[in-house]
């Protein structure tokens, strides 16, 4: 009897041993390769795009300028009372601000360019004034009599002729009035040469005459604040707004 409880405890002990040797190799903590969702997850293959340096885009080279062609340069002479006015008159034809004299000149603006004397001695004294005339046709609407030259200057020849006005902001009568003035800028800026007789700017009209004047031009109109008279010569010389008393 002893032998056979014996031997049924022993036969109860192996299965014992196997059921705890099963349940402990399940649980060896090992990673399952099993989501929870009983899915396989496949490792992500970057793309061509995300394995492809992308190449730096070449700046694109700033368009040369043509500095044959800054400005456009009128010569421009009207019957004003009792004998002619001569004015320089310069368009800009850059993409850019350009300086005539001492005047800063807007992409697609212009700027008037003259001495006086008489009409402005009570105001701001006499020399050279920037954007008089302008004001004064648009205002006065007279413009009688006009004879026109006009020519395409290259960057040099406005340099030419910026630095003339900067050094030169005096008037006188018989030797240094606005025909003086307005020839030797024309001449300086590549112009048909015309001979700057300084007595009477009448001459000089008629000189004018003989180089194939233009038969009509447009004017831009101008603000009163944009009237300036140069004040000073050279490298210090500056603008400042003209005074009521030189309108004139």
């Amino acid at each position: 009897m002893k032998r056979y409880l014996a031997a049924i405890l022993a036969v109860i002990t192996v299965f014992l041993c196997f059921g705890i040797c099963a349940r402990a190799g399940g649980d060896t903590g090992a990673p399952s390769d099993v989501s929870d969702g009983g899915s396989v997850e496949e490792p992500v293959t970057p793309t061509d795009a995300e394995t492809k340096p992308t190449k730096p885009t070449k700046p694109t080279k700033p368009e040369k300028e043509d500095t044959s062609r800054y400005a456009e340069m009128y010569l421009i002479s009207y019957w004003n009372v009792a004998s002619p006015h001569v004015f320089v008159y310069f368009k800009n034809l850059t993409k850019h601000e350009i300086t005539v004299g001492a005047y800063k000149v807007p992409v697609g603006g212009s700027v008037s360019i003259a001495t006086l004397g008489v009409s402005t001695a009570d105001g701001d004294g006499v020399g050279i004034y920037y954007n008089v005339e302008l004001y004064r046709i648009g205002v006065d609407h007279k413009y009688p009599m006009v004879v026109t030259l006009m020519r395409v200057i290259s960057k040099e020849d406005l340099e030419n002729a910026t630095d003339f006005i900067l050094n030169n902001n005096k008037w006188e009568f018989f030797l240094f009035n606005c025909g003086w003035f307005a020839a030797k800028i024309w001449n300086l800026a590549g112009g048909d040469y015309l001979v700057p007789i300084t007595m009477f700017p009448t001459i000089l009209r008629i000189e004018m005459l003989f180089h194939h004047p233009i038969e009509k031009i447009e004017l831009d109109k101008v603000e009163r604040n944009q009237v300036m008279r140069q004040v000073g010569q050279g490298k210090s010389a500056y603008l400042k707004v003209a005074s009521d008393k030189s309108m004139g």
